[in-house]
């Protein structure tokens, strides 16, 4: 007989609204929480499902590794020229 593994139920997901992404994506330091929530919400929404088509269960950590991710790279200034150094380049 075999023994079956009892696993958690899922909790339901439910979708964030625009002042929950907007304060949450303050309080990671990006410069225009508003603008980024409300473009976060239309890409997602309704269906709430990312581009392999697998449905986001955690909206927050969605938002850290693509949105604020992408912010950071956008706002990042060009690293200055390597001064070299005899024959090499630091």
């Amino acid at each position: 007989m075999t023994v079956k593994k009892q696993t958690k139920p899922r909790h339901k997901f439910t979708p964030p609204t625009e002042d929950e992404v907007a304060d949450y994506a303050a309080g990671l330091g990006l410069r225009q929480p508003r603008e980024t929530a409300k473009k976060f919400i239309e890409c997602y929404a309704p269906e709430w499902r990312d581009t392999m088509n697998k449905p986001i269960r955690n909206w927050k950590m969605k938002f850290r590794q693509v949105w604020a991710k992408r912010a950071q790279r956008g706002g990042a200034k060009p690293a200055a020229p390597q001064k070299p150094v005899e024959n090499w380049t630091l």
